[in-house]
């Protein structure tokens, strides 16, 4: 929901003539953002709080909180909700301001009724990146990290690899040892690690599953292979950027299936993109089926960029009756 330039379900509650102006000059503007009707306006915001994926109440805030309180689930899966006062003066981002994206939206709206954004969430106060905006699943004592940084506290960052991140304060420090102690960590890994009340992990995007299958083959079957592959070679499922395989595997239900499940996209390669990479289990029976004597290791290998020399294969391809599976970790680029 961060990018309102995407197709964005966004409902408008008003109940009043001079809310309903300013919702309608958000629907003017926005085509994914529409008024939503109801009985009354609690049942129009709980209608809206259901089937939208963001919320713009023209409303109290008093009157939002008793309205949605019952609703609340998840912060991951709640809706956002922006709360816009009668004179348009104030943009509130009541909920889901980081997860659901609402500090982005109650910006937005803000620039675009000329009312002041209102943003409360701790590291948006004080100019810091909240864990959670990274664009990278985030694991672990998340809130007591965050709240570490943010008090100034000693905290170890620890990462695999020199992947980008934005600025952080000095209490934040930059380790190679990660020496067993009480204190807060903030790990940037791939691996599965024990988790505890003071670490956090942000899963960077660094790990590519090869795949190959027989026709026909079950989406239950890749996704058992997949993880069961992962958990013995203590890789987190977070980290994977894609699945790779080879053109003719594009239309594969099985693997696209398991793609949409993991929330990732799949990646093919031609035939002769995958015969060049040089893989350590070569088979002959592969290349007179499809043309290459590897699919899952070099396709894993290829990962979404095709710069094979960038990857290590971390697990070779491992089969299942119907499918293939192999591993690679693809370094940061800069």
């Amino acid at each position: 929901m961060n990018d309102l330039s995407t197709p964005t379900r966004i409902g408008l509650v008003a109940a009043t003539a001079a809310g309903r102006r300013h919702a309608h000059t958000v629907a003017a503007a926005w085509p994914h953002a529409r008024l939503v009707e109801g009985e009354s306006v609690a049942d129009a915001l709980r209608t809206a709080w259901t089937r939208c994926d963001a919320v713009v109440a023209f409303l109290a805030t008093g009157a939002v909180v008793r309205i949605v309180a019952p609703l609340l689930s998840d912060k991951r899966t709640d809706p956002a909700v922006v709360v816009v006062d009668e004179a348009a003066r104030h943009a509130v981002a009541l909920l889901g301001g980081h997860a659901g994206g609402g500090n982005d939206l109650a910006e937005r709206v803000g620039a675009l009724l000329d009312a002041r954004p209102v943003v409360t969430t701790a590291t948006d106060a004080v100019g810091l990146p909240g864990l959670d905006t990274l664009g990278w699943p985030v694991q672990g004592a998340v809130a007591a990290v965050s709240r570490a940084i943010l008090d100034g506290e000693p905290v170890r960052l620890i990462a695999d690899a020199d992947w980008p991140l934005p600025a952080l304060p000095p209490n934040v420090c930059v380790t190679a040892d990660d020496v067993a102690d009480d204190g807060y960590r903030l790990l940037v890994t791939d691996r599965t690690v024990p988790l505890d009340g003071r670490t956090a992990v942000l899963r960077p995007p660094s790990l590519v599953a090869g795949v190959g299958a027989s026709r026909g083959v079950p989406a239950a079957e890749v996704a058992e292979l997949l993880r069961r592959v992962l958990a013995e070679a203590g890789l987190s499922p977070a980290s994977l950027r894609c699945l790779a395989s080879a053109d003719v595997k594009a239309d594969e239900a099985g693997i696209l299936s398991t793609a949409d499940a993991l929330g990732v996209p799949l990646v093919t390669w031609p035939a002769t993109n995958l015969a060049a990479v040089d893989v350590p289990h070569p088979s002959e029976v592969v290349r007179a089926a499809v043309g290459t004597p590897s699919v899952a290791e070099a396709s894993a290998l290829l990962g979404p960029t095709g710069r094979a020399g960038d990857a290590t294969l971390l697990v070779p391809k491992t089969a299942s009756a119907m499918a293939t599976v192999a591993v690679a970790r693809h370094a940061p680029r800069h």
